[in-house]
């Protein structure tokens, strides 16, 4: 006699759930989204995962975290070209890179310099007495560094120093909107900011060298465009050089976004404020990248988030 077996629905609908795709499992994407109002210039630093909103394609998207405490990963690539021949400009330098030296303990920075050619600091430290030694190191490199002035290049080797993206990874880049040297082209280096979810955050040097002379008969558009745009593009900001300023580097709110399961590659959003706080912060000034990082499951992003720490 021949047995025929057949599912009880108790325990047909347990084995749907246990081999349901992957694809069907909540997903969720974390990144780095800074406010301030534009009236004080202060950041706004009240709120909660229900006074944001995102959007995808007209669509909300469940804002599932707004975290302050977090601690991203941070680069300072500056800019060093001119110094020999200018007291100001060594001035600027000087700042900035003690500006490194002295970030707060616990943060994991990397530091960098370039003219034509660059020197990095090895990964991210986060411990302030050898974070200290290591860019000592690095500044003695000055010297050799060349005449000319390789943006793009100093750019592309600094988005190397990573390695696979942590949310929050950010680039301070202190310099000129200026090339002559480049193997790798703006178009290149825009690409991989934004594919790889790194945001750039530029203040440009203000004290005349060599590049300074240059903008006499060569306005360098190409280079401002790109700039201007790659800031935009990565959730940055884009100034003169304000020592003050520093402080966006770890600025905001570490958000934790659900979006579509089926989501692997980035995707333009929005974000925007709801409910009170819409009306509380009237005028506010939004730094986001334009497009969202691709999806990732509850269990990545957290092992990420422990990894920046």
């Amino acid at each position: 006699m021949v047995r025929r077996f057949s599912f009880t629905f108790p325990l047909a609908l347990v084995l749907l759930l246990w081999f349901r795709p992957a694809s069907a499992q909540d997903c969720t994407t974390t990144v780095l989204v800074s406010f301030y109002d534009q009236l004080t210039t202060a950041e706004i630093q009240t709120l909660s995962a229900g006074d944001i909103e995102a959007r995808m394609s007209g669509a909300e998207l469940s804002v599932l975290d707004a975290s302050r405490k977090f601690s991203n990963r941070f680069l300072i690539l500056l800019q060093v070209e001119g110094t020999a021949k200018s007291d100001k400009l060594e001035e600027l330098v000087n700042t900035v890179s003690r500006q490194a030296r002295t970030a707060p303990d616990g943060k994991p920075v990397a530091f960098g310099i370039f003219a034509q050619k660059s020197k990095f600091t090895k990964g991210f430290i986060d411990d302030p007495e050898k974070r200290n030694a290591a860019i000592g190191e690095i500044m003695e490199e000055e010297a050799s560094l060349g005449k000319h002035v390789a943006l793009w290049d100093a750019l592309h080797e600094a988005l190397a120093q990573f390695g696979p993206h942590q949310p929050g990874d950010t680039i301070l880049l202190v310099g000129d909107p200026f090339d002559d040297s480049s193997h790798h082209s703006a178009s290149e280096v825009e690409k991989e900011f934004v594919a790889s979810g790194t945001r750039l955050f530029m203040m440009r040097r203000a004290h005349a060298s060599r590049v300074d002379r240059d903008f006499m008969w060569n306005n360098h558009e190409l280079e401002k465009t790109m700039l201007d745009r790659l800031t935009q593009e990565t959730g940055g900001l884009l100034s003169e050089y304000v020592p003050s300023l520093i402080r966006f580097a770890w600025a905001g709110y570490m958000l934790e976004v659900k979006v579509p399961a089926q989501m692997n590659h980035p995707r333009k959003w929005k974000v925007q404020l709801r409910g009170t706080a819409k009306y509380t912060h009237r005028k506010t000034n939004f730094y986001y990248p334009a497009v969202l990082p691709p999806c990732s499951t509850r269990q990545q992003v957290s092992k990420q988030q422990q990894a920046s720490r």
